[in-house]
């Protein structure tokens, strides 16, 4: 649909979100004891009203308003969790520690295991 210069399309219809004042003058002639003055003012109050809502629309489902808000959400809940733990860690220090020390433990045990072992290698060719 073509645009005209005056912010209107070729049907007559507005392309362009009216100012505020525009709004507020729309509402108080919608109230126009004039009767066709009042549906015409109500249905341009309409067509104003759900250009706003497609608009907002339009922007919540934009891939890159999306993806920026899964970021701020994922940031806020790593954070939220690590809060959280640390929490749990500070309230019982003893259960951490002596999970830690077991982990260690086993850590060292499979090192220590991984050293011991020798490896022979047979030389079939040698006949050793």
């Amino acid at each position: 649909m073509a645009e005209r210069s005056d912010g209107m399309s070729e049907r007559g219809e507005r392309t362009e979100q009216p100012a505020p004042a525009e709004t507020e003058e729309l509402r108080r002639r919608a109230q126009s004891d004039d009767e066709v003055e009042a549906t015409r003012a109500q249905i341009e109050l309409t067509r104003v009203e759900m250009t706003e809502t497609v608009d907002a629309i339009q922007e919540r489902l934009d891939p890159e308003s999306l993806k920026e808000r899964a970021k701020v959400q994922a940031r806020d809940t790593v954070r939220s969790t690590g809060s959280d733990v640390l929490e749990k860690i500070r309230q019982n220090p003893i259960p951490v520690t002596v999970v830690g020390g077991l982990l260690g433990l086993l850590l060292a045990r499979r090192l220590w295991r991984r050293d011991s072992y020798t490896t022979t290698v047979i030389d079939l060719r040698r006949g050793r």
